[in-house]
């Protein structure tokens, strides 16, 4: 029982690109439905168009084993890793566990939970601010504003979870060490 992909002496394409490609044409988007809904059984492929056979075996999204065709559902996971590789949604010095809260590297969503949304705040006052230098209101909020479409929200989540603390007047704001949730 011996499994092939086709290809493989071709020049690599990127994963998401290559699968995008194989699915853009209908032909083979039908093909790899047939072989996706043959299910383990795996699809003939006398019973596919031949022309739609080898992209799809190229692009990583079918095998074939025992002249069965068989779709390859780690192809997208594998197409999903390189993508965050070559171009990732989180900035670089996002703690990994953080990076899902991202999208084109600004914040997409604000957790809910409050011990992720602290953690997100402790990672952003870390790599946003310094200990010991005194910031403006406008300071901080353009510096939020570049990670988060609400800026104010942020710069409130901040101060409430006590990362930052700001003068009576509110003109002046410096960031401080939070106590441990």
């Amino acid at each position: 029982m011996t499994r092939e992909t086709a290809g493989t002496n071709l020049v690599q394409m990127e994963p998401s690109h290559a699968i995008v490609k194989a699915l853009a044409d209908p032909a083979r988007l039908r093909a790899f439905a047939q072989i996706v809904l043959a299910g383990d059984a795996g699809a003939d492929p006398a019973d596919l168009e031949e022309r739609t056979i080898p992209r799809l075996l190229r692009s990583g999204l079918v095998t074939r084993e025992d002249n069965r065709l068989h779709a390859e559902p780690k192809a997208f996971q594998t197409a999903a890793a390189a993508a965050r590789k070559a171009n990732p949604d989180a900035p670089a010095d996002v703690a990994p566990n953080l990076a899902d809260f991202y999208s084109e590297g600004r914040i997409a969503v604000r957790p809910t939970r409050r011990a992720t949304r602290v953690a997100l705040l402790r990672d952003l006052a870390g790599r946003l601010f310094e200990f010991d230098r005194v910031y403006t209101e406008r300071e901080i909020t353009d510096a939020l504003a570049t990670q988060y479409d609400d800026p104010l929200q942020l710069r409130r989540d901040l101060i409430d979870e006590l990362f930052l603390e700001r003068t009576a007047g509110g003109r002046e704001y410096r960031r401080r060490e939070a106590p441990p949730i």
